[in-house]
């Protein structure tokens, strides 16, 4: 089970949806699944074309949480056993651009 560490941009993004109770939910329920199971279908994983270490996951249909798996395996794929480090929690489109 990977441990999940969050950036200070993360924790930055985090607070500016204090006050949504409902993504604050959907937030938590991803949480939950990346850290049990990094590949749950249900939390539609991808890679950030333009950033090359970078993963995102879907919170709800607008919004999506940036990160970084901290293991690789010798062949250069991820480790989902070793730590995340949780990037941007971004509506779709900006993550894309700046996913940290």
């Amino acid at each position: 089970m990977p441990r999940l560490i969050p950036s200070n941009r993360f924790l930055g993004d985090a607070e500016a949806f204090r006050n949504n109770g409902a993504l604050r939910k959907k937030l938590a329920k991803t949480l939950v699944f990346l850290e049990q199971n990094p590949l749950h279908p249900g939390l539609r994983i991808e890679r950030i074309v333009n950033d090359a270490a970078a993963w995102s996951v879907r919170v709800d249909e607008r919004y999506r949480l940036s990160f970084d798996p901290q293991a690789y395996l010798p062949a250069g794929n991820p480790d989902w056993r070793g730590s995340i480090l949780l990037l941007r929690i971004l509506d779709h489109d900006d993550l894309y651009r700046t996913p940290r």
